[in-house]
């Protein structure tokens, strides 16, 4: 007896200690599940690249690098003052012929030298026009720039929404193909009942294995999407949830102008463009630079001369020397390199006017495109938001009427089809009309913070604060 009430103990035992652990282990489960990541939205998304993104970064150096063109141009008018020192031990001989013979001597001494020059430009056109060269590239890049920061909002806002619609077309797919799961069953049920056809039940098989490769497609585009949006905000993984887009709010945007004001703006402000006149400008100045190798160079020069036995007719002799003066330079003959260089310099002078017409050109067709999306895309919306009510009631009295016998599943495949389609479409048409009203103001050179701030509402019910075009320079 004993035995066995120790073999109980033992045993109750055992259950409590099972109990009380797998108690724990609930409720380790439910604070894991309790503490999920924060949704990302659009404003954070557009904060992180501003930090983290590496073609924002490099734009950054790149400004800051060719901004020093100005000072570097500058540097060439500005007063030249340098110090010079030597000193050294000399061991000489010397062989001097005269009528009494050959005389030979050797000498040993010391010989120290130092002294102070200052000269400044008093005519120097090539380093005058390369000032101004200089002075042209630095305000391209300034607006190199300022286009670089408009261009991360949109790149910013196209890497999320691809994101979002990825999402929305793995789980668009995933629902159709639980639709054809119960399809197939009501199918299977038909049959057992003696109502149903064979013919029925292999179709939904068919295009439940064409759903099934679907949805391993739109799982590896989520995948691309999330690396993308990932790579700009400098996230190795993105396991954060994104929040959704209130399509309804995207419908307030409108072109607020007519096409030709867009245009306008757009050749008055577009920073590509604005750097690119200035990089003909800079173009211009290269060539008056390479022309100036025919005129003189007028310096004026100040210096001060300490030596003592500086040179071999100079040993044992001690001078200090102050000197005033101005000097000229005329070229003379260099061998055609000036005329060679000033041509190379008109030639990619026309080279950067060709390529700021092509640029023009390419804006402008830009802003015709995003002009014309944006309208179509708020149409096309339009259209599919009422194809998708007539698509969701469509498959519902198809799916009433395979119960009277009218329809059959084949129909009810097309009816889910088509709604699955129009849904699809509809969620596009939104991020592609939100995408377009933020292109069609970073072509134009409107685009502004207060832009990105209306966009980052959309992703949000809270207010956004603290976002800055300018929060990173």
């Amino acid at each position: 007896m004993a035995p066995t009430m120790n073999m109980m103990r033992g045993l109750a035992a055992a259950l409590v200690s099972t109990s009380v652990l797998l108690s724990a282990s609930a409720h380790a489960q439910s604070d894991a599940r309790s503490v999920e990541p924060a949704p990302l939205d659009f404003a954070t998304a557009y904060k992180m690249a501003l930090q983290q993104d590496p073609t924002w970064r490099a734009a950054q150096h790149q400004r800051d690098a060719d901004a020093q063109e100005r000072a570097l141009g500058r540097s060439r008018l500005l007063p030249n003052l340098s110090y010079s020192y030597s000193r050294a031990r000399n061991w000489q001989h010397s062989r001097i012929e005269n009528f009494n013979g050959t005389n030979r001597e050797k000498r040993n001494y010391n010989s120290y030298s130092s002294s102070f020059s200052l000269s400044q430009p008093l005519f120097d056109a090539a380093s005058f026009a390369q000032y101004r060269e200089g002075s042209e590239r630095a305000e391209a890049a300034e607006y190199t720039l300022e286009r670089a920061r408009q261009a991360l909002a949109v790149q910013v806002l196209q890497a999320y929404t691809d994101l979002l619609y990825a999402q929305d077309q793995l789980a668009l797919t995933t629902a159709q193909k639980r639709s054809l799961v119960e399809d197939e069953a009501r199918a299977h049920a038909f049959i057992a009942g003696g109502e149903g056809t064979k013919t029925d039940q292999f179709e939904i098989q068919a295009r439940l294995k064409v759903v099934d490769a679907q949805v391993i497609q739109a799982e590896d585009q989520v995948a691309d999407a999330r690396n993308t949006l990932g790579k700009m905000i400098g996230a190795v993984m993105i396991t954060e949830p994104l929040v959704q887009l209130k399509t309804d709010s995207v419908l307030s945007l409108d072109t607020a102008k007519s096409i030709d004001e867009w245009r306008e703006q757009a050749l008055r402000h577009n920073p590509e463009l604005v750097a690119g006149r200035h990089m003909v400008e800079a173009s211009r100045q290269r060539i008056n630079a390479e022309m100036a190798g025919h005129l003189p160079v007028v310096q004026a020069f100040a210096r001060h001369q300490i030596s003592d036995s500086d040179s071999a007719n100079q040993v044992g002799q001690h001078y200090k020397t102050n000197s005033l003066g101005v000097q000229i330079n005329v070229p003379i003959f260099e061998g055609g390199r000036v005329l060679a260089s000033t041509d190379q310099a008109s030639a990619q002078y026309e080279q950067s006017l060709a390529q700021l017409d092509g640029d023009t050109r390419d804006m402008l067709n830009d802003v015709d495109h995003q002009y014309r999306t944006l309208v179509s895309s708020q149409r096309r919306g339009d259209a599919y938001a009422e194809a998708v009510d007539a698509a969701q009631q469509r498959l519902h009295a198809t799916r009433m009427s395979i119960r009277g016998g009218e329809r059959t599943n084949l129909d009810a495949l097309d009816a889910e089809q088509q709604y699955y389609e129009s849904l699809s479409e509809l969620r596009r048409s939104r991020y592609d009309q939100l995408l377009a009203w933020l292109s069609l103001r970073w072509e134009a050179g409107s685009l502004e913070e207060q832009d990105i701030l209306r966009v980052a509402q959309f992703f949000t019910d809270l207010p956004v604060r603290g976002l800055s075009l300018k929060e990173v320079d």
